[in-house]
């Protein structure tokens, strides 16, 4: 998966700037200036001397703006540089994209010609078009000494470049650079420096996750999986709790990444556990929620990962407070693993997205450590109701729903919420019970069996005087087309009839 992060941060943007720069054409450079840039890119450094001697321009740029000298730091060619200093270089020169021969040497992580060039009179704020400073690329390539050359020649450890307002500490963070953190930290990088916000025109879909921006340095490693990066923030002061403008903390990013031993590691140092984002889900839910992760239709397989770590998660979270009963304010944002989940609206618990999985396990974890089963959504959802399949649109079996189970966990599902002491004649503010949630699902004949066993009322309608049948004959899919269960619907007749309902025998 592309990472946020290597969307926010395009370091590598600088390499296609070297490509043009080593690509450009000197057609209509005159003959002299040819002569030399030849000279000096054929490494033949007899004729740049000779050249220079019959009183060569040291300083006339090729077409693009390039000079002998960005062409001889290119090659780390440490004699011909330094002939070419004495011989009077301009080492501020730019060529056409913003690229002085400072940016190339540190490019190449060269500290002798960073040096050379900084004594020289190279501009240790230097930058790219888009605002990119040589110390953004020393960070990038994470070489101490001419990270500390340019910090001592002035460099702004606190430059924003201009497309997503980063910091040079921000790339070192996120490319696990922890020797480089504490170097530009030391030179007065702001540890909770925030990278700029992005405005959109038009609002997020489902299948369009746009990073917003306004993350730290401790975010960029979090999201990476940068554990030394994070360690050494940390260490240095980085606030744990800071929220991008979504309400995310570096916790959430963490986990909701599979990067567990990172997240354990900002347990331990104290992040609050608690801190929930705009939608109200916090650690504790993210950790569930990708405990058994959702397939989101249209797009590839989620980011694997080992289950048996987000459970450990979900573990270290409980034992270290989080809350059992937090509250979704609203369904959860759009995110590159889910499109939101509707089903999971205003006053959903973590209790009742493990029991839409059927991961028993967690629900009994929570239980364990105070869960209440019984709090109900804004809308009336109970957990039960969510046990018994509701949300499920799908349409296939075989598509990999991991987050909502198979038959077995949903009717262990619905068995510890029957006996936690939950209705199963409850039903939602439109009247949805247990068995309409079932019809939804599909598939379901074990479960429906299991309700009915456990007295819920085939019979009962929804208040559009719908029952689980009606809406077992006009289930859809996700992609709208006709997803009718001959199976299911058979079912609800033979349980009807047994009640004394008669039907029709249209499966449609």
């Amino acid at each position: 998966m592309v990472s946020q992060v290597q969307q926010r941060m395009n370091p590598l943007r600088l390499a296609s700037v070297v490509v043009a720069l080593l690509t450009g054409a000197s057609v209509g450079a005159n003959a002299a200036v040819t002569r030399l840039v030849d000279a000096v890119k054929a490494g033949d450094r007899k004729a740049v001397r000779s050249l220079l001697q019959q009183s060569a321009d040291v300083n006339a740029p090729d077409v693009d703006g390039t000079t002998a000298l960005h062409w001889a730091v290119r090659a780390d060619d440490i004699d011909t540089v330094r002939l070419l200093l004495t011989s009077g270089a301009d080492a501020t020169a730019a060529n056409r994209y913003g690229v002085t021969a400072l940016s190339l040497a540190v490019t190449n992580g060269s500290s002798t010609l960073t040096r050379m060039l900084l004594e020289a009179g190279a501009d240790a704020n230097a930058a790219l078009l888009e605002g990119e400073t040589v110390l953004m690329t020393a960070a990038y390539n994470g070489r101490l000494e001419p990270i500390r050359m340019l910090l001592d020649y002035g460099a702004d450890p606190n430059a924003h470049e201009r497309s997503f307002g980063e910091t040079a500490l921000m790339w070192a963070a996120a490319l696990n650079q922890a020797a480089a953190i504490r170097v530009l930290i030391d030179g007065g990088a702001d540890v909770n420096a925030r990278s700029a916000v992005a405005n959109y025109s038009r609002p997020r879909t489902p299948i369009t996750v746009l990073p917003r921006g306004g993350w730290t340095p401790l975010m960029y490693a979090a999201r990476q999986g940068a554990i030394e990066a994070v360690r050494t923030l940390v260490d240095a002061g980085a606030d744990l709790n800071l929220r991008d403008p979504d309400g995310t903390t570096a916790l959430v990013l963490a986990i909701i990444n599979a990067h567990y031993r990172l997240a354990a590691m900002l347990v331990e140092k104290g992040a609050d556990l608690n801190v929930a984002d705009e939608a109200g889900m916090a650690a504790l839910y993210a950790a569930i929620d990708m405990h058994t992760l959702p397939w989101l239709f249209g797009s590839p397989e989620p980011k694997t990962n080992d289950p048996r770590e987000s459970f450990e998660m979900v573990k270290l979270l409980l034992a270290h407070g989080a809350d059992p009963n937090a509250r979704l304010q609203r369904s959860p944002l759009q995110r590159l693993h889910t499109p939101g989940d509707p089903v999971m609206a205003e006053g959903a618990t973590p209790f009742m997205r493990a029991a839409k999985a059927g991961d028993i396990a967690v629900m009994r974890l929570l239980l364990d450590h105070g869960a209440n089963p019984a709090l109900v959504q804004k809308n009336g959802t109970t957990a039960l109701i969510i046990a018994a399949g509701l949300g499920w649109q799908d349409g296939g079996a075989n598509l990999n729903t991991r987050d909502r189970g198979t038959q077995g966990d949903a009717i262990n599902a619905i068995r510890l919420c029957l006996q936690q002491g939950l209705d199963i004649h409850a039903v939602n503010d439109s009247g949805t019970g247990v068995l309409h949630a079932a019809a939804l699902r599909g598939d379901a004949a074990d479960i429906i069996r299991f309700l009915v066993a456990n007295g819920a009322r085939v019979d009962a309608k929804n208040y559009q005087g719908q029952t689980a049948l009606d809406l077992a004959l006009a289930r859809r899919g996700q992609d709208g087309a006709a997803a009718v269960i001959p199976s299911t619907v058979n079912l609800f007749r033979q349980l009807l009839a047994a009640h004394g309902v008669t039907t029709t025998s249209d499966t449609r």
